[in-house]
């Protein structure tokens, strides 16, 4: 049976958790931690071609990375967290 849809949070914060398929490890050395740290921080840091700083898509407040799973916990930004649903 297919999961119902989320519901869109009035604040904006949401807990966001990604986890590998059968409960695989997603992170095979720290190489790979950093890397999703980068991405991460691209979200809230972004800047243009020319190092002008651009508004964050995001605000993150905490994160917690595991082997196999990771939890976030984030602020959106003018609703990017649901424009795939629209």
């Amino acid at each position: 049976m297919a999961r119902l849809a989320r519901k869109q949070s009035g604040t904006g914060i949401y807990h966001v958790m990604l986890r590998g398929n059968n409960r695989q490890d997603i992170f095979e050395d720290q190489e790979d931690y950093q890397r999703l740290l980068l991405c991460l921080r691209g979200l809230c840091e972004r800047y243009d071609d020319n190092g002008v700083r651009l508004p964050a898509l995001c605000t993150l407040y905490a994160y917690c990375m595991m082997s196999n799973h990771v939890h976030l916990l984030l602020q959106e930004k003018e609703n990017n967290l649901f424009w795939c649903q629209k």
